[in-house]
């Protein structure tokens, strides 16, 4: 472990790398999930962006891209990055506001809030002397709105993160009271906190401080924060209930349209915040401005980093519907195909006893070979070499034996929705990271993928990477067909055969089907095996009619060492005939 003079502390492997970035007393949630960070402030800057954008795909596909605010991307989600700027790598706190934020926005966003803003400004007209109130008012009716979708995942947890940030922020910076924007923050802490009650409560100013100086808030604020409440059910229970995005906008729209004209009672004479140049011409314009230049500044220093960053950033998964489609003749059938980079650390699942018996099984169908290391000082006498022995002394040489299957392997795992059960998933997690770990020890360069449907197209999914056993949520329709040919599409190397092992509990139920995939294997020197496991018996019939005699059912696991055997000693034979 060694410590900088910031405080951050760097764990350490037994080579010297760094593994993780510490900084204490800035926990947060991401230091749960965020390993990949960096000391360099560009670099920081991309890593955490795609931390953010990869969160992002659980709230929406209509997301869209998401940027740093001074990077020009037309249609972006452009996120402000000052909170976190200054201290790199960046806290798990401050990771924590910046996805938090994140979450609001992309909700925002999903849900059409902006057109939603236009389509209310019209209906309700607002005066010109109220028009930045009616913009602070629905603005925190929105961001009680989509902190109650937050609140249904662990996306809650950031968005809390977010929303306590902004209102201690607003707090501080608040005029004599009242004021809208107050009376507005203090409802949004009760109406969106996770307890969903907490609003019942109503408002009672504890700040002792408060009293002192500004006398009990609630003469002002009680009245229009019951007002306020009258929404909250509708706003957490009932509209996020409605099944189209249309229907929820309107519905909002209605609600908001009544709720001002009601709230617009009380908070008529009363200034929005020191902003408000209707109410308050000249207040506070020496803290705006340098407001104002310091995020000029910070946007600054993005525009800087701008190519830098897009440079670094990776792009998009890889699309292979298109490659798939000029590969089969079914091609209207095709399911989206896509790569996928959003993973969890897997459980160790290995079972010891079952690999001593697979790597023994694997070693068999290998060829060992012998290498000899010579010029080295301590082993066996090289006789050619003797030479050196009033020179250098190196004069030792010594054998060791490599074993190569002589084909690339690949493993393709079924994680679709027939694999969700936790007892069958638990079960193909154990065959799987068994069965790979032992072709791992005889062929460094094999490779592991899963493949389920999400938001309607099936994501093919690395799943072992930088020695680490990754996993994926099994979900979803099973485009076995889809999966096999992009696998193969993706790990082909020129001038060597490849054995694709697929392990799946069932039949292609979505997409083009698999006779265009085995097809497609033929054709390209892929020797296609499928390992049916935890079968039903209808199951099994439907796979031997899809793969005939390229599928073998295990339905104990004992039973795999022998299987596998009979089928890579066989394929490892042919493999040694010349590839045409």
């Amino acid at each position: 472990m060694a410590k900088n003079k910031d405080t951050t502390l760097r764990l350490m492997n037994s080579a010297g790398d760094v593994k993780r970035f510490v900084i204490p007393g800035e926990e947060g949630y991401s230091d749960f999930w965020r390993r990949d960070k960096s000391p360099i402030e560009s670099v920081e800057l991309v890593k955490l962006l795609v931390a953010i954008r990869k969160l992002s795909t659980f709230i929406g596909r209509n997301v869209g891209e998401i940027v740093w605010s001074g990077m020009e991307l037309d249609n972006a989600l452009a996120l402000d990055p000052t909170p976190i700027m200054g201290t790199y790598p960046v806290p798990a706190g401050k990771t924590d506001l910046m996805v938090g934020i994140m979450v609001q926005e992309a909700y925002k966003r999903v849900e059409w809030s902006e057109r939603l803003r236009e389509m209310l400004r019209l209906r309700v007209q607002p005066p010109t002397q109220y028009e930045y109130k009616f913009d602070m008012f629905f603005t925190l009716c929105e961001s009680v709105y989509v902190d109650g979708l937050a609140n249904k995942s662990v996306l809650g947890y950031y968005a809390e993160v977010a929303r306590d940030w902004r209102i201690v922020k607003t707090l501080k910076s608040l005029i004599k009271p009242p004021t809208l924007s107050e009376m507005l923050h203090l409802w949004w802490r009760l109406a969106a906190h996770r307890d969903p009650e907490l609003y019942k409560q109503g408002h009672s100013d504890l700040t002792l401080g408060g009293l002192v100086m500004r006398g009990s808030l609630d003469q002002y604020y009680s009245k229009p924060m019951q007002t306020m409440n009258s929404i909250v059910p509708a706003l957490r229970h009932d509209c996020p209930a409605l099944s189209s995005v249309s229907d929820r906008r309107d519905f909002r729209l209605d609600l908001y349209e009544k709720l001002w004209c009601e709230v617009l009672k009380n908070i008529r004479f009363w200034p929005g915040d020191r902003s408000d140049r209707f109410m308050i011409p000249d207040m506070g314009d020496d803290e705006l401005a340098q407001e104002e230049a310091e995020q000029a500044a910070v946007k600054a220093t993005i525009v800087n980093y701008a190519n830098l960053i897009e440079a670094a950033l990776p792009q998009k998964n890889r699309d292979f519907t298109d490659q798939i489609k000029g590969n089969v003749a079914n091609f209207e059938n095709v399911a989206r195909v896509e790569g996928n980079d959003i993973v969890m650390l897997a459980r160790n699942r290995v079972d010891r006893h079952l690999l001593h018996k697979l790597e023994q099984v694997v070693r068999n169908a290998t060829d060992r070979r012998n290498v000899f290391n010579r010029g080295l000082s301590s082993g066996k006498i090289h006789s050619r070499r003797l030479y050196r022995a009033h020179t250098t002394g190196a004069v030792f040489q010594q054998k060791n034996h490599e074993f190569d299957m002589r084909k690339n392997v690949v493993l393709l795992v079924d994680a679709t929705g027939s694999m969700a059960d936790p007892t069958q998933w638990d079960q193909a997690e154990m065959i799987y990271q068994t069965l790979f770990t032992a072709i791992l020890e005889y062929t460094s360069n094999a490779r592991l993928f899963a493949y389920n449907d999400v938001k309607n197209a099936c994501r093919i999914t690395e799943i072992y990477r930088g020695g680490r056993m990754l996993t994926v949520l099994p979900h979803g329709r099973t485009a076995s067909g889809e999966a096999i040919i992009a696998t193969a599409l993706n790990t082909r190397t020129p001038g060597k055969k490849t054995l694709l092992i697929h392990i799946t509990d069932g039949a292609s139920n979505w997409g083009c089907g698999v006779a265009d995939a085995i097809k497609y294997c033929k054709g390209n020197g892929i020797s296609l095996l499928t390992l049916g496991i935890s079968c039903s018996l209808s199951a099994k019939q439907s796979l031997r009619d899809e793969y005939g005699t390229l599928v073998k059912f295990v339905d104990k696991t004992e039973q795999l060492p022998k299987l596998f055997g009979e089928l890579i000693i066989s394929e490892m034979r042919e493999s040694r005939t010349p590839q045409k």
